[in-house]
């Protein structure tokens, strides 16, 4: 028993080293790529309803001095599904493609970046030094905001379409300074990051609906390439000539001695041929030729 266990052991070990099924490389994810563009993409369409609610509920209810419990339960219930909905979304998306190390550390930054400055904006921590109306503090959000975006080309930089779309979420959240020169608290600009994320996982989503993507991910089977030329074909026309046997040094000395004593074989040509059909050959010729030589 103990050996047989001992040989299950080193079998798996074994199969570890060699990249066998378990190796990250064939490992076949529950979720693909349009899994996470939809989560990221319903994680930040709940950002923007729990700051709508909130908007609303500051400006409205609790400015006459009315706090109504179940509706700040609600509008918090939101924004957690929204970061857990986006949360789950960058995670899939990090294990899901291949390399992009800096997209992928970015990407987990951020949220933990919004998450903190959301506890701070709705008090749920108090640091004496915050001010949620700071302008340079809106300016580097902004611009950092920006940057994540901006690593996201790397999931397939060789898309014009990719670009198109990266550039524009990027524009988005620089415009969210404008917020601050305006006057708004930062969450103003949080509010403008989730409409920009919105926009591109959209867009992702309609992209990868039309197959205009080419982002490898781990457990892809390689992709076969197809060329027109026949020599690449399943059924070539071209086949290889079988190797001939190596003569032997008497099969060729006989092969050349019979070459050297074979008669000599006159071959006429299609013109030849021809004036002979038309105006015959005398039987006296070759005699005439002979006695030529003689001479």
């Amino acid at each position: 028993m103990a050996s047989k266990s001992g040989q299950q052991t080193k079998k798996t070990a074994d199969d570890k080293r060699s990249g066998h099924p378990k190796s990250r490389e064939e490992i076949k994810h529950p979720y693909t790529l349009s899994d996470c563009m939809k989560m990221g993409r319903t994680g930040n369409i709940l950002f923007v309803v729990f700051i709508v609610i909130c908007l609303i509920y500051y400006y409205s209810f609790a400015q006459k001095g009315k706090f109504l419990i179940p509706f700040e339960v609600v509008a918090y219930g939101v924004e957690l599904m929204g970061f857990a909905f986006f949360s789950i979304g960058v995670i899939w998306l990090d294990k899901l493609v291949r390399a992009r190390a800096v997209m992928k550390v970015l990407l987990l930054v951020y949220i933990t970046v919004e998450v903190i400055l959301m506890l701070l904006e709705f008090q749920f921590i108090f640091p004496e030094s915050y001010n949620g109306l700071s302008l340079p503090l809106t300016i580097i959000h902004s611009i950092f905001s920006a940057g994540v975006a901006f690593s996201l080309l790397s999931l397939d930089p060789s898309n014009k379409k990719m670009e198109i779309f990266v550039i524009i979420t990027c524009s988005l959240m620089l415009a969210g300074m404008l917020f601050g020169l305006a006057g708004y608290r930062v969450y103003a600009s949080i509010l403008v990051n989730a409409f920009a994320y919105i926009f591109f996982f959209s867009a992702m989503l309609h992209q990868l609906r039309l197959d205009e993507l080419d982002i490898d991910c781990y457990g892809d089977k390689a992709r076969v390439s197809t060329f027109d030329s026949t020599m690449f074909a399943d059924s070539p026309l071209m086949v290889e000539k079988p190797k001939k046997e190596k003569e032997s040094l008497k099969k060729k000395f006989s092969r050349l001695r019979d070459h050297m004593t074979s008669d000599e074989r006159i071959i006429l040509t299609d013109r030849d041929e021809k004036f002979e059909y038309e105006f015959g050959v005398d039987d006296n010729d070759d005699a005439e030729y002979e006695d030529g030589d003689e001479a």
